[in-house]
């Protein structure tokens, strides 16, 4: 009988220890332990999703959808003066921190499968998405977003160590939200942590409400230092561009994106992102940035896309930047203007698709 219940105590310990990794799962509890609000943006698209989905007046086509896809580099569009600027339209982000084509590809093939077909896309595309060996696609993506069947489902083209990795990170919470204890009661004893934690929940429940597009907390800064963007400049270099490795899976995924688009006939926008002056010329003196113009562009000829590159085009303008790699918030406003431009444009045939 004894020999018996010692069998038990392992099954025990370890439902004990399962119920108690749960607890990192906890908003409370995930404020004292993360270090920025990437896990904001990505917890936060569900909730987006959901909300497109049944939105009313796209179901009975009432006004036209236009859904967004990029990185943060497309986050901070102004969701009031979407309102106001282009009535006939209802406009939904589900850009999140540093993504990729697979990112891209579960919302879509999501939304397609849910019977929503949005009128037009805007599809962020840049060389470090198709970073073989940037840390971000499993320190962001592949840690916060994707479901199982969508993993298992393409799991040929993830590979196997990209499913195992998804399957720790959903399976045990501490492996998604590492418990740093030095951090939990640094912040606890932080007399400030009270305006933290308000400002998570304040971004939180912003996206949400605004359709996914991102509350900026420095609205009105521009970065003047020249000698700053030349110095962030280089350090997304050597963060998302590091070790550069053409990623098969991500221009895979990008692939099925156009196939899908095409097939649907939905209006599509593919978009290279305004970088600072210093940024640009980092890229154009990269082996890397060529060969991904020429993969690219050989599947965007193949669906019947080009990219636009706002970086080399008279009809968009703006020159401030809150770092290297992103255009302040003041940008946004031609960015919107470039995008219904060209929107109408190729619906006017005035610019080949």
């Amino acid at each position: 009988m004894l020999k018996n219940k010692i069998l038990f105590y392992p099954i025990i310990l370890f439902l004990m220890l399962f119920l108690v990794d749960k607890v990192f799962l906890l908003e409370s509890v995930k404020k004292y332990i993360k270090s920025d609000f990437t896990h904001i943006y990505y917890e936060t698209r569900e909730a987006v999703f959901e909300t497109l989905v049944n939105d009313s007046e796209i179901k009975n086509k009432e006004k036209k959808l236009m859904l967004i896809l990029g990185s943060s580099r497309l986050l901070y569009f102004d969701a009031d003066e979407l309102k106001q600027y282009y009535p006939d339209w209802k406009i939904y982000n589900l850009s999140s921190a540093v993504t990729t084509p697979s990112y891209y590809y579960f919302y879509l093939e999501k939304l397609l499968k849910a019977g929503v077909s949005p009128d037009a896309i805007v599809l962020e595309s840049d060389p470090n998405q198709f970073n073989a060996n940037s840390p971000v696609f499993r320190g962001s993506n592949l840690t916060y977003s994707f479901d199982l069947p969508f993993v298992l489902r393409y799991a040929n083209t993830f590979g196997r160590e990209n499913v195992s990795f998804y399957l720790a990170k959903s399976l045990f919470a501490v492996s998604k939200n590492k418990p740093y204890l030095d951090r939990a009661f640094s912040r606890f004893r932080d007399p400030n942590f009270d305006s933290i934690s308000t400002m998570q929940d304040v971004t939180r429940n912003f996206l949400i409400q605004n359709r996914g597009n991102a509350l900026s907390l420095v609205d009105e800064y521009v970065e003047k230092n020249y000698w700053m963007l030349e110095t962030t400049s280089q350090r997304t270099l050597d963060w998302v561009y590091a070790g550069y490795k053409p990623s098969e899976m991500q221009y895979e995924f990008y692939e099925k994106i156009l196939k899908d688009i095409r097939a649907k006939e939905i209006d599509l926008l593919i978009v290279w992102p305004q970088s600072s002056p210093p940024m640009q010329r980092l890229l154009k003196k990269s082996d890397f940035t060529e060969d991904w113009k020429t993969r690219i562009t050989k599947i965007n000829h193949k669906y019947g896309f080009e990219i636009l590159d706002m970086d080399d085009t008279d009809a968009y303008s703006c020159n401030t930047f809150v770092d290297g790699g992103h255009i302040a918030k003041d940008c946004y406003r031609p960015f919107i203007r470039f995008i219904m431009s060209e929107y109408y444009k190729q619906k006017n045939g005035v610019r080949k698709d």
